[in-house]
């Protein structure tokens, strides 16, 4: 478009010109600003890092129509500058990124007496802060430059102009280190990287700055939340003298699942995939499934045996048989036989004969005392035998003597295991604690369900789990997982107060069980057995006694 600026032609001419000229900067400027604001909206919003570095390089080529560029990361030590890309359009190089790792060793920004490496170029700018630019690299002075030319002769290049520019946030730290080598015009001709080149990397530098500090903000939060959790896991199970590393593995089974599945190319499962943020999310929650157990009294989480409070009452048990039986014997001096048959039977009822009454005590208290460790189901007569025990009360010469009281009656006659009722409803409090706990926390919407995995897992499909009787169509596939590491290293543990350690195919026969009563996820166990999984963490967790050759068939006959 022509403009009637003057009425000299020549004149008009040459300030048409000029405002052209003018207009192909403003047009370019604008560019160059559209330009910076797409990169810088592209990795804000971007968090994998390989594409991060990926988008730096081609902006800045692109702008600059270098031949050549380098990107260093400095390490978490702040002790190296490692590569992560390097590109050579003329040399057909790329490594790093998206292409793979770079497999050049990193450059020490420290020499071995701790000072700072001042005379390469890179790792000078690390220490300075500052961009430095050549029109000839090979006339930088005050610089070590022997290993580009070195490089380039090996590899029949010319390395000419170049700048390198720092990567620092906003605390003034480097982050990391660009290089551009032989800036290009339209004609492919090498120029020196001028004001503009110098201006546009510096403002991609403070943009990639901004999202590699982002980024490595997320990476440190999300790094603290993890400890977190494993440090209050860590709590948890320091409360418990037995089940020290319940937890622990209960989240390295279920990662173990996960990773398995992800691993799986047949089968019923074979279109389960976690992907990296979901595999994360089961993981955070295999370790929080039994964070509600902080509220859970010690006394009922390593209650070892049925008598066991703070301590095991069955030595007062004990005890009262001993003064029960020296009492015996003083009653039996001091009153004639036919007397001391009549108290026997009022005391002991009529199935004690008072000859055989001490060898009755001591059967009774070797019976108690094997009933106390808990162990499988009671049958109603050992219920009835409890029973007539605590029935044994009387008093003698203003003294009262029993051997078992109506508490420890109570105790005892426990059918399966060591706690009550009473104490396995507060036991079980623990999940709604675990879903009051978890839910109140506000996790990244990436992990929204932490909370929910967590406090399922003691859910079966069947409808009878609890906290909340959930269905089979209300669990998802995470807290199934999840249950069946709980249970399956609630089985094999060998460090369980209230029932002894089962092997392999004990501990699978019981699982295979729980598949048959619709607990369990049958898809799911039939790939724990399949897989070969139980034996993987067998081999790693369990005592080698344990370890015994389960048959899957027979397993598997159990529930289907």
């Amino acid at each position: 478009m022509k403009y009637q600026l003057n009425e000299n032609i020549a004149i008009n001419e040459m300030l048409n010109q000029v405002v052209e000229r003018i207009n192909q900067l403003a047009q370019q400027q604008v560019a160059h600003i559209q330009r910076l604001t797409r990169i810088g909206e592209a990795l804000s919003s971007e968090t994998d890092l390989a594409k991060i570095f990926d988008m730096i390089l081609e902006e800045a080529i692109e702008y600059t129509g270098a031949d050549g560029a380098t990107i260093y990361m400095v390490n978490e030590q702040a002790q190296q500058l490692e590569f992560v890309i390097v590109y050579n359009r003329t040399m057909n190089m790329r490594q790093g990124g998206s292409h793979g790792k770079v497999d050049w060793p990193p450059l020490p920004l420290y020499d071995e007496e701790g000072k700072p490496r001042i005379n390469r170029i890179v790792t000078s700018v690390y220490h300075t802060k500052e961009l430095v630019y050549f029109d000839d690299v090979y006339e930088a002075k005050g610089y070590d430059i022997s290993g580009t030319m070195m490089t380039d002769k090996s590899r029949n290049y010319r390395s000419k102009s170049m700048v390198t520019l720092p990567l620092k946030n906003h605390e003034d730290e480097v982050l990391g280190i660009i290089q551009m080598i032989n800036a290009t015009d339209s004609a492919g001709n090498i120029i020196s990287f001028n004001d503009e080149h110098r201006t546009m990397l510096s403002s991609l530098a403070s943009q990639a700055a901004i999202s590699l500090s982002n980024r490595h903000l997320i990476e440190s939060l999300e790094t603290l939340l993890m400890q977190f959790m494993s440090a209050i896991a860590k709590a948890i199970e320091r409360k418990s003298k037995y089940s020290s590393n319940h937890i622990t593995r209960v989240a390295q089974l279920t990662d173990m699942f996960a990773l398995k599945l992800n691993e799986n190319g047949s089968g019923k499962l074979r279109d389960l995939k976690f992907n990296t943020n979901e595999l994360t999310e089961l993981s955070m929650a295999g370790m929080m499934h039994d964070v509600g157990k902080i509220v859970t009294p010690e006394f009922i989480m390593d209650k070892s045996t049925k008598l066991e409070t703070i301590m095991d009452r069955i030595i007062l048990v004990s005890q009262r048989f001993t003064t029960m039986k020296t009492l015996l014997k003083y009653v039996k001096s001091s009153v004639s036989a036919g007397e001391y048959e009549d108290k026997i039977k009022a005391w002991f009822g009529e199935k004690v004969f008072p000859e055989k009454v001490e060898e009755y005590l001591d059967s009774e208290l070797e019976f108690i005392t094997k009933i106390n460790q808990g162990g499988e189901w009671l049958p109603d007569e050992v219920i009835a035998r409890i029973a007539a025990l605590a029935e044994i009360n009387f008093e003698y010469e203003g003294l009262h003597y029993f051997l078992i009281s109506e508490d420890e009656m109570k105790n005892l006659q426990i059918r399966k295991g060591t706690l009550t009722r009473e104490e396995i409803r507060e036991m079980a409090q623990h999940v709604h604690v675990t879903w009051e706990m978890l839910s109140q926390l506000t996790f990244p919407k990436k992990y929204a369900n932490v909370a929910t995995y967590a406090a399922q897992h003691h859910e079966k499909l069947n409808g009878k789990g609890y906290p909340y009787g959930l269905t089979a169509e209300q669990i998802p596939m995470q807290s199934r997982i999840i249950a069946i590491a709980d249970i399956f290293e609630a089985l094999t543990a060998p460090d369980r107060p209230y029932t002894k350690a089962k092997t392999l195919s004990e501990a699978l026969n019981i699982i295979a069980r729980c598949v048959r009563d619709g607990e369990l996820d049958r898809d799911l166990v039939d790939f724990f057995l399949d897989s070969g999984l139980h034996l993987d963490f067998a081999k790693q967790f369990m005592d080698p006694a344990q370890i015994d050759n389960p048959d899957i068939k027979a397993l598997k006959q159990i529930y289907f």
